[in-house]
């Protein structure tokens, strides 16, 4: 049942208005009844400092009936951890995906100050594209590398800003594989499938 307020509504409480938008830890989060529930219910985890969305409200007591919002990294961007989102996406400033990225139409990422990330993915990512556009563009404007991909704490293949490919130098050898390149010792090596 709906409640009319004729004026302004100005609690003078520091706890919530609605005691399920916050719980103390998953086990709290999880304890919800499918009574109290709905889907789109936002939820606070205190302890994790991270925002929960109900899902499924028929079985709120399981974690996949939740979906993870926002993580509780502190940090200077905002962090997305899950997106589904059909159509364009448009992401603007610096933002962490902490999950897989499905990118399957058009997606502008812009920044006002190039010399940072405007997006890193900390999981899979796949662009698919089924006309005959280009499947992926890198517009670069400052002086920032293009490109930077690095595995742990290697940098195995960077794109400067203009338009170099530089490998890392490898300080081992690894397995070596057909259509490999590795960069060595100021030496070039290629991997060929001998028959």
């Amino acid at each position: 049942m709906a409640i009319d307020v004729i004026v302004g509504f100005n609690p003078s409480t520091t706890e919530p208005l609605d005691s399920r938008l916050v719980a103390i830890n998953a086990n709290d989060r999880l304890s919800r009844k499918d009574f109290n529930c709905y889907e789109g219910l936002l939820i606070f985890q205190q302890d994790t400092n991270e925002l929960y969305a109900c899902i499924d409200p028929t079985t709120p007591s399981l974690e996949d009936s939740w979906l993870l919002v926002s993580s509780g990294n502190v940090s200077s961007f905002f962090t997305i951890t899950n997106i589904i989102k059909t159509g364009s996406l448009t992401i603007v400033e610096n933002n962490t995906i902490n999950k897989a990225l499905t990118v399957e139409g058009g997606t502008t990422l812009t920044h006002d100050d190039l010399t940072n990330n405007a997006l890193t993915v900390e999981g899979g990512t796949i662009i698919n594209n089924d006309t005959s556009d280009t499947s992926l563009t890198i517009n670069q404007g400052g002086t920032g590398n293009l490109l930077i991909i690095t595995s742990e704490s290697n940098t195995p293949v960077l794109i400067n800003d203009q338009g170099l490919i530089i490998l890392d130098e490898f300080t081992y050898t690894p397995t070596p594989l057909a259509g490999g390149i590795l960069y060595s010792g100021s030496n070039f090596y290629l991997g060929i499938d001998f028959p």
